[in-house]
């Protein structure tokens, strides 16, 4: 064990500790929380605290006190026996590593390296559980090179902000960051440039994702001017360009990004990120489920099976099947990785609620009674867990408002109400996950008969997405077809029919016509087209459409069976009602499969 001298870090501290878990023969977490329980100590080691203090790729303290780290180690030292181990034998005298462990605690910034980092010891990319997607956070990203103790302090509160899942007070923090780092560190120097990166990064995280781009693409030129194309942080921009771009609702500008990352083959990380995200930003959900899963192998090398890329991964095949209709093959497929997730990071990570609430979207097949307890469970948790204005809390309970809007519909328009109270003062009005929840709640408000009313919130949240997201973004698109169906209910279909066939147009050319929501405002027009020109021909009409949606989303899609309760429907002959009904089941709620305005990536 190194002795807390100036070359110690928190990076060697956990490099020991792993080592002594190798030694002993890597028991998994799972197996260690069980022993912890087993032995009646309190509080008890979780699968997450240990998870977190055996990862050895951050250079950030284990852990807020010793007690906790001195129950694992004790657990390993109980495996090692009486046996000889060197790895074993340095953390035998307790005192002399808590001393090592208070000295670096001690330290103005206890995670930062002298001198530039090795790159083995820089992550380009963090894991963002909340948002489930590939995001490119600051934690042990851009801080090695801040070079400052008081610019390190700020880069800690940033990254408290975020482990507590406040992406607002992050932003400002992350600003004022910026600010210092330009008065003390001379200009051009790297630190300033780690400063802008993490600056950026946290003004699309607080819900301004073209002003991030913006600021990306200066720091992508910058840092090629500064430290040349081969360096991490111009790495770095490379991606996150890509990520804020698409974003931004610039899909086609992303996949060029992305694919020109991909092409330049920098290092073989890069190039497995960049292919996912490409594989994650393919509108064609099957397709997307089948390039992921090409990828798995890979990133499972290049990562490790059970790192939270490769884990994520899995995720996101599971959600590709949701959103191409295989209800089937998701389901199969969840259990295993719950496990696996729950293994790895713990019941109670922010990964792990995630994959909870993704269950509770495939669970619509079970009934609405099933879906509604896990969507209720996960929500329930994340509250306990994570606080009620977590964006990974706000998304759960966003599910499970989903999952009484057919049922109990004034029941979801009270939880919706209650979500937007909690989200606003946390995101901010312009966030876009507080703009989800305003336009689902006015789904359920037009539902409940109110369509004037939901089409002024439709008209504003549309503006604002518009305004943050770009106007072909597909939060954007959506809003602005139920946009036109409130118009259709308020102003009549001679009205509502040519935006509906505008919108279609658009979504056909940015999202592809076999996209689920490209299908769904077909059909709504094929109604609007029935119910106001009274159309003998309705039924055929539909019928024909429906053949050709089924080679898009196959039979068990649930736009399929939307279809045919709508073929139902014009059978049964009910009036101009009855087809407000039909036409209201295809109501496209945003963040369904609990990803939020995230799912596109």
């Amino acid at each position: 064990m190194h002795d807390a001298t100036r070359d110690d870090s928190w990076l060697r501290f956990r490099a020991d500790l792993r080592s002594l878990w190798e030694a002993v023969g890597s028991p998994s977490s799972r197996v260690l929380e069980l022993e912890s329980l087993a032995s009646g100590s309190q509080p008890p080691l979780t699968r997450s605290t240990v998870h977190s203090y055996l990862a050895d790729d951050r250079n950030s303290r284990v852990g807020s006190d010793t007690r906790l780290l001195e129950r694992l180690v004790d657990h390993l030292l109980q495996r090692a026996g009486g046996h000889e181990l060197a790895e074993a034998a340095l953390w035998r005298d307790t005192p002399a590593w808590q001393r090592r462990w208070q000295a670096l605690s001690d330290r103005p910034y206890a995670r930062q390296e002298p001198g530039p980092p090795p790159s083995g010891h820089v992550s380009l990319l963090g894991w963002d559980g909340a948002d489930d997607t590939t995001v490119l956070v600051g934690q042990g990203t851009e801080a090695p090179w801040l070079g400052h103790p008081r610019l390190a302090r700020l880069a800690d509160l940033v990254d408290g902000c975020s482990q507590v899942g406040m992406p607002e007070a992050a932003w400002k923090l992350a600003a004022e960051l910026e600010h210092s780092a330009d008065r003390i560190l001379p200009a051009g120097s790297v630190g300033v440039l780690a400063g802008r990166h993490i600056a950026a990064y946290w003004t699309g995280e607080a819900g301004r994702p073209r002003l991030a781009r913006e600021k990306t693409e200066e720091i992508l030129r910058a840092c090629i001017a500064v430290v040349g194309p081969d360096h991490a942080l111009t790495h770095l921009a490379e991606l996150r360009l890509a990520h804020w771009t698409a974003r931004s609702g610039d899909r086609h500008a992303a996949l060029r990004l992305y694919q020109a990352i991909s092409d330049r083959q920098a290092n073989e990380q890069m190039t497995l990120l960049a292919g996912l995200a490409r594989a994650r930003l393919d509108t064609d959900a099957a397709e997307s489920a089948t390039r992921i899963r090409d990828l798995l192998p890979d990133l499972e090398h290049a990562f490790g099976a059970g790192h939270p890329v490769a884990l994520t991964a899995r995720h996101s095949i599971v959600r590709a099947h949701l959103n191409a209709g295989r209800i089937a093959e998701a389901q199969r497929a969840l259990p295993e990785l719950r496990n696996a997730f729950t293994e790895t990071f713990g019941d109670e990570h922010a990964l792990t609620l995630s994959l909870r609430t993704t269950e509770a979207g495939c669970a619509h097949t079970d009934g609405r009674d099933v879906a509604h307890r896990l969507a209720t469970d996960a929500h329930t948790a994340a509250v306990r867990v994570l606080g009620p204005d977590h964006p990974l809390t706000l998304h759960a309970g966003n599910v499970r408002a989903i999952t009484l809007a057919d049922a109990e519909p004034e029941t979801a328009q009270q939880l919706w109400t209650e979500l937007i109270s909690a989200a606003t003062p946390a995101l901010g009005d312009a966030h876009p996950l507080v703009l989800t929840l305003h336009h689902n709640l006015a789904i359920t408000t037009q539902h409940l008969g109110e369509p004037a009313a939901a089409r002024t919130v439709f008209e504003r949240v549309m503006h604002t997405q518009s305004d943050v997201l770009g106007p072909d973004a597909p939060d954007t698109l959506r809003t602005e077809l139920n946009l036109a169906m409130a118009i259709s209910e308020t102003d009549g279909l001679e009205a509502g029919l040519p935006l509906l066939r505008r919108i279609h147009r658009r979504q056909e050319r940015v999202l592809g016509p076999a996209h689920p929501e490209t299908v769904s405002s077909r059909v709504l027009i094929v109604l609007g087209a029935y119910a106001a020109e009274k159309a003998l021909n309705g039924r055929a009409q539909l019928a024909d459409e429906l053949r050709d949606f089924e080679a898009f989303l196959g039979a068990e899609h649930p736009v399929m069976r939307q279809v045919q309760q709508a073929l139902d429907g014009i059978d049964a002959q009910r009036g101009d009602k009855h087809s407000w009904r039909l036409m209201r089941r295809l109501s496209a709620f945003g963040g369904a499969g609990g990803g939020g305005e995230e799912e596109e990536e």
